[in-house]
């Protein structure tokens, strides 16, 4: 412990400027707020560009009708992203600061070229969504600009994985040799990589099924593009939904053995937090398997209901995994709170 003291920096010596218990609160609420919509824009330009290669590889105008309203989704949810994702970075930055500072410097590069890669492919989806109809006689080209906008999108969130997983394995900072060394030296990357993308996937299907079945319930009148949508929507978020449950697992068997045990039955808030996250996707997938049946408004809202409280577990289990992992550093290196500032004063 005495060469990892050496390797963690000493926290600032400004107390955390409000409760810890509030924070932790604000940190789960602004990222899932945040992550949602980042799940949204890959999802939809993933959509985009795989509908448009389906339709040109088919010739089906529908295909592509549908490619370009996700294109257009996309770049709506995109700036949301960006926005809502400031909430979740000030409060990890003031909360863990010892550690995601250590770990974003171990990655310098790669973290500084994030806002460059995020412009690129913003400006790539403008691009895309504005030249569907300029460019109907050069699809090829059109293609390409929305597969490299995709192929961003998808490599940024490795940035971002890379990063918090990092800062949870100080023990491991002494031989860590960049972002893409860092992609093989710390565990469980890959596995939540293909985690949050499953995460992304289905709930871009459960977005054109939310979106499009809410507009049908408002009476208004589906075009046969919107009508396909929300039912291939159904049929996303049923499938990736299925398989993200053996993903959840492959996660859940990468993490270290100790941590592992508590959710499986050493600690009950977070063995009760992971039964009731496999539940509650089950009861997901069957509301979505409903609905893809039949047009119910019942399943509709389970749904949308469901949904909702995956996300708010699964925000929580993210936060109390990083808890578990640094709870044996920050008992070593305190943070700086108040309190921590009073009992010193008291000393004196």
């Amino acid at each position: 412990m005495m060469f990892l003291s050496t390797l963690i920096a000493p926290d600032n010596q400004l107390p955390i400027p409000a409760n810890i218990g509030l924070l932790e609160v604000l940190i789960v609420v602004t990222f899932m707020l945040h992550i949602v919509f980042v799940n949204f824009t890959i999802s939809l330009t993933a959509g985009a560009v795989g509908l448009e290669a389906a339709g040109m590889i088919k010739k089906n105008p529908i295909m592509d009708k549908m490619a370009q309203i996700a294109s257009f989704h996309a770049s709506i949810h995109k700036s949301i992203a960006v926005v809502l994702g400031v909430g979740p970075l000030l409060m990890v930055s003031v909360i863990y600061t010892q550690y995601f500072y250590a770990s974003t410097i171990l990655i310098g590069k790669a973290w500084l070229s994030v806002l460059i890669l995020l412009i690129v492919a913003f400006l790539l989806l403008y691009l895309y969504k504005f030249t569907w109809d300029k460019w109907q006689n050069k699809k090829a080209l059109h293609l390409f600009v929305g597969f490299l906008a995709m192929a961003i999108l998808f490599f940024v969130p490795l940035i971002f994985i890379v990063n918090v997983v990092s800062m949870l394995y100080p023990e491991q900072w002494a031989t860590a040799n960049g972002f893409f060394h860092s992609l093989f030296h710390y565990p469980q990357i890959w596995q939540r990589y293909l985690h949050f993308m499953l995460a992304s996937l289905a709930t871009g299907g459960f977005y054109f099924f939310i979106y499009f079945g809410y507009k049908k319930r408002r009476g208004a009148t589906l075009t046969p593009a919107e009508q396909a949508a929300k039912v291939f929507g159904v049929k996303v978020g049923f499938w990736v939904t299925v398989v993200q449950l053996v993903a959840g697992f492959l996660l859940l068997f990468s993490f270290k053995k100790e941590i592992r045990m508590l959710y499986l039955g050493e600690d009950l808030l977070l063995t009760s937090l992971l039964v009731l996250s496999i539940i509650l996707t089950i009861i997901l997938c069957a509301c979505l398997f409903t609905a893809g049946q039949k047009d119910s408004s019942k399943a509709f809202m389970a749904s949308l209901i469901t949904f909702v409280f995956i996300i708010g577990v699964m925000g929580w289990m993210r936060h109390e995994l990083r808890e578990a992992y640094l709870q044996p550093y920050l008992d070593d290196n305190p943070r700086t709170t108040d309190y921590t500032v009073i009992d010193k004063g008291n000393e004196k």
